[in-house]
Parts: C-alpha cells; structure tokens; sequence
C-alpha cells in the first residue's frame, strides 16, 4: 500500500448517498409542511418540503421538539443542482486523498467530526441570534467539505489546486483565503445570509479542533519518551526484550504490516509494541536518509543505528 492506510472507499459511497437523497428531494417536493416563522410582532407562514422540515438543521426544531438528529441528516440535503454539484466535487477533490492517506475510519471519523460540529455551531448561534434565525433550515455537506478543506491544507499545503477551474494556487493559501472570506461575510451579513458561513467556517474551526487533539496527543507522547529515558528501570527492562535480534524481527514484521496495511490493522498490543520501539530508540544524526533503509538489506541490519532508522519508519507511519 504504500504506505498509506487501508482504505474502503467511503468517498464514492458518500457521494452516492448524497445524490439518491437530493433525488428523493426533487421526488417529494410537493409534499410540504406548514412552519409558522416569528419576525418581532409578525407571524409569517411558510411551506417547507417535508424532507427539509425534517431532516434539514432547524434549530428551533431541535430545542423546541427534540428533533436532535438534524445536526446529522442535514449533512445530506441539499438546495439545488449547483449546490450539490460543488460539494461533491470538492468531497470527491480532497476526500479522496485524505481517505487514502488516512484509511477509511479515521476520514470517516473526521467528515462527520467536521460536519456535526458545523451544525452544533449553527445550532449555537442561529438559536442566540434569535427569529427568524432559529426558525430557517440548514441544508448542506458544506461544514464537513470545509474541513475537508482544512484537513486537504494541512496535509498536502503545497499541492496546487485550480480555483474556479482556472487559477492554480497553493492549498494552504486556498484555506487562509476561504476562511478569510467567510469570516468577512459572517461579520458583514450575520446570519441574514442564504449562504451558511456559520456552518463553513463551523467546518474549519472543528477541523481545527482535531489537528490540535493530534497534535496534543504528538505532545504527550513526546512527554512519554522523555519519562521512559530517565527512568533507568524502565529503560533496562525493555532495552533487555527490543535489543535482541528476534525482538527486531518482530519489530520488522510489524513495520512491515503497518506500511502495508495502515495502522487501523494493528492491535492494541502491536501499537504498544511499536510506540515502545520508538521510545527506547537512541536518536541519531549519523543515519542514512529515509529511502536509503532497506529492512531486507543485511548490511543495513547490521548497522549501529538501525534502531535509529526502525523508529523513524515506524514513525512515518504510525
């Protein structure tokens, strides 16, 4: 594999699901639902598609009849042909790569981490703002493609992406600007706007949110590593079992499972097992460049530091 994560596919899926739902949209149209609207003094009277008044994010709805799954199933609606044609192609854009370089539960975990925040957010302030806010729908996968966006900077910044089909920029640059506009609009229209920029940038805060939850968890095992080397005890214990030379075979065979096969096919013991081979390993700035290790290459096993060079594939994967 390459070292990417093993990888079900989930993109094409979600796009096929969100297509048969805007399908069955057009298909109950007609079917409406009387919503009476509050504006100050005046009670306006609108009928809503029946999946829309459902299904779509009205937070009025949810805190006033307990309709808690909208800040799910709005993900899956959408307001027109144009709409979801841009969501599409942007979750087919970024998500491909991104489930293919993360593996299929981890991405899965992120779209729907991304996108439920973007709704709990626009559950959040619509409500504070007040009628008519709490009484109109939200309908779109755009929260969870916004972090998409996020996470599609984050991973490959310098990879160059059209905009509008026609201007190539760079993809961290492309985040920077969108943020920047939708903040701008969310300040100068507030939530008045048919476009819901609280549910976009909704999508970057929370994929924000989980880079600096990885990146924590990067911090406190930094903590772990620099614990387990003052720690004699410890650090004897287990450089008794890693030294030997089967130890390092089963250290090889797990690498060689994670590059293949990702991380989420490891278990909990062989995760221990590689974290702990990376703790215990002695850095060095002696090793060879990373293209130059060769598991199979016996003069490379023999070498001082192949620790050194285990623990840095190991991290380049794990």
């Amino acid at each position: 594999m390459n070292g990417f994560a093993k990888s079900d596919n989930w993109v094409p899926k979600l796009i096929l699901i969100n297509v048969v739902i805007y399908f069955l949209q057009g298909f109950f149209a007609e079917n409406t639902v009387n919503m009476s609207i509050p504006y100050g003094l005046q009670v306006f009277e609108r009928q809503m598609p029946v999946l829309t008044y459902y299904l779509g994010l009205t937070p009025a709805l949810v805190y006033g009849k307990g309709y808690v799954w909208q800040v799910v199933s709005y993900m899956f609606l959408h307001g027109g042909m144009f709409h979801i044609f841009l969501n599409m192609y942007a979750l087919l854009l970024f998500g491909s790569h991104i489930e293919h370089l993360w593996g299929s539960k981890k991405f899965l975990f992120y779209y729907f981490f991304t996108g439920i925040g973007a709704g709990l957010l626009i559950f959040g302030i619509n409500m504070a703002a007040g009628e008519p806010a709490a009484y109109i729908p939200t309908i779109g996968a755009s929260g969870a493609v916004f972090g998409l966006l996020l996470a599609f900077g984050v991973l490959f910044p310098d990879v160059e992406i059209l905009l509008f089909f026609i201007l190539p920029i760079k993809a961290k640059f492309l985040v920077i600007m969108y943020g920047g506009i939708e903040f701008y609009s969310l300040v100068t229209m507030g939530t008045s706007s048919s476009v819901s920029h609280v549910g976009h940038l909704g999508g970057l805060v929370f994929g924000l949110i989980f880079f600096f939850i990885m990146r924590r968890r990067g911090i406190e095992f930094k903590a772990k590593k620099v614990r387990a080397r003052i720690s004699k005890e410890i650090r004897n214990r287990d450089a008794e079992i890693a030294g030997s030379d089967s130890s390092r075979d089963s250290i090889l065979k797990l690498l060689a499972k994670l590059k293949r096969d990702g991380s989420e096919a490891l278990t909990d013991d062989e995760y221990q097992i590689l974290k702990h081979a990376v703790i215990l390993a002695e850095e060095s700035e002696e090793i060879c460049g990373p293209d130059d290790f060769n598991s199979e290459d016996k003069d490379c096993l023999s070498c001082e530091d192949v620790d050194a060079c285990i623990a840095r594939e190991i991290k380049r994967y794990l």
